[in-house]
């Protein structure tokens, strides 16, 4: 159960809000991934604080840590709604 986990900080709430963002424009009757979800993380990381940079690598592992694995049958668009409930924003 996630309730150990602390709440996310301001830069990783808006970093998952905007993976759902981008889950729920693009494809969102795909079917979801882990492979995708662990890609975005880095795109999103990478994207905000740059290639290589230490910041980077702590942004994608605070995204990992609060961004829940991927259940079978899940699309993206429910993976979104997932996200959005982590960070405390509902469906």
């Amino acid at each position: 159960m996630r309730d150990a986990t602390p709440t996310p900080n301001a830069d990783t709430r808006a970093l998952l809000q905007q993976i759902a963002a981008r889950l729920t424009a693009e494809r969102p009757q795909h079917p979801m991934r882990e492979s995708l979800r662990e890609a975005l993380a880095l795109t999103f990381a990478t994207r905000r604080h740059g290639y290589g940079t230490d910041r980077a690598s702590q942004a994608e592992r605070d995204i990992l840590a609060h961004a829940p694995a991927v259940e079978p049958g899940w699309t993206r668009s429910r993976y979104a709604a997932e996200l959005r409930q982590a960070v405390g924003g509902g469906q």
